[in-house]
């Protein structure tokens, strides 16, 4: 009796132990099918990808990538990490790199697309702007390293606070864009001054209200700032794994490829482009039809990182001076950044 009940609960040992290697050689084999996988943050950036998320719902895949999933801005560093591929802020592939996250930068995707507003206001030159408040969205974010970078190369001394200070711009933080508009809009309607920070496609809409006026493109100070032939500066890249570009560098290739075609779909397809984002995630920032003059102002144009890597590094050294936590600590090596094979 004792030797049949061993050799049942040896049977049933066996058993388990193939149920389960069964069980895990058929979740290695869904995740195998299951592809590659993306993440992007939602706002402007989302639209560096509009074109693969069209294919994707036309075709259910890009070749290997299953999916573009777009996330809430707040958590696309913990989320990218976790993804083959991932749309992420410009010192954030810096500071994963430093923090022996393996990813690799392919390209920038975003070039900048942030302006100065002001309501009921002439201010002409940056140096107008000493003396006043000025609304920003993003900090410790690219857009508010490149304005601030652009203001002590001006030598104007800034700080943070909430009232106007005689011989300094004193820097008002807000959640995003619509809290700078908010005072924008107060402002116009008392008749007084007011001036923010602003990207689109909220500085679109705020351009659109009788007097509020555009004071400064902000990608084109920091061309003159840094000299670069390249108008704007890199605020949203591309990465990936690096174990994803040393296995795959042909899809890797392909989605690169695949990717520059995005700014050609978005002016040939602009009164798409938001249902496009919309049918991905629902919850998405961008649920408005912006027009074609909008979508061009959110400069989304994909550079390979051979031929971006001058300026990148500029906007690194940039933030650098000011938070080197920003990117990690320091400057990235060369093991940043991909070279295709």
């Amino acid at each position: 009796m004792k030797k049949t009940l061993r050799f049942a609960a040896i049977s049933l040992c066996l058993v388990l132990a193939v149920s389960l290697a069964a069980a895990f050689t058929a979740c290695n084999d869904n995740t195998q099918e299951e592809g590659f996988s993306m993440v992007v943050p939602d706002g402007a950036p989302a639209l560096a990808t509009v074109n693969l998320l069209d294919e994707i719902d036309k075709n259910g895949s890009f070749g290997k990538l299953k999916g573009v999933e777009i996330v809430q801005s707040s958590s696309i560093g913990t989320r990218a990490v976790q993804a083959d591929f991932a749309v992420v802020p410009a010192n954030l592939a810096a500071n994963l790199y430093n923090k022996g996250q393996g990813v690799k930068l392919l390209a920038t995707v975003t070039q900048g697309n942030l302006y100065v507003l002001g309501a009921n206001s002439e201010v002409k030159t940056l140096g107008d702007l000493v003396g006043k408040r000025v609304f920003s969205i993003g900090q410790g974010s690219v857009p508010d390293y490149i304005f601030q970078t652009l203001l002590s190369d001006a030598g104007i001394v800034y700080e943070q606070g909430d009232s106007a200070v005689e011989g300094k711009v004193v820097i008002t933080y807000v959640a995003d864009g619509s809290g700078v508009m908010s005072q924008l809009v107060a402002a116009n309607k008392n008749g007084e001054e007011a001036i923010g920070v602003i990207a689109e496609p909220a500085a679109s809409k705020g351009l659109a209200q009788s007097g509020i006026t555009e004071l400064f493109d902000l990608q084109k100070l920091w061309q003159e700032y840094t000299g670069s032939e390249t108008e704007g500066y890199p605020q949203a890249v591309l990465i990936a794994k690096a174990s994803v570009c040393e296995s795959d560098p042909e899809f890797v290739a392909q989605l690169i490829e695949k990717m520059s075609l995005n700014a050609e779909f978005i002016a040939e397809n602009s009164d798409s482009v938001s249902s496009v984002l919309v049918k991905a995630y629902p919850q998405t920032s961008l649920n408005t039809q912006m027009s074609a003059t909008t979508l061009a102002r959110c400069n989304c144009k994909l550079v390979r990182i051979a031929d971006a890597k001058e300026d990148y590094v500029a906007m690194l050294n940039a933030i650098n001076a000011i938070n080197p936590a920003a990117i990690g600590g320091k400057l990235p090596d060369d093991g940043l950044y991909y070279v295709a094979k």
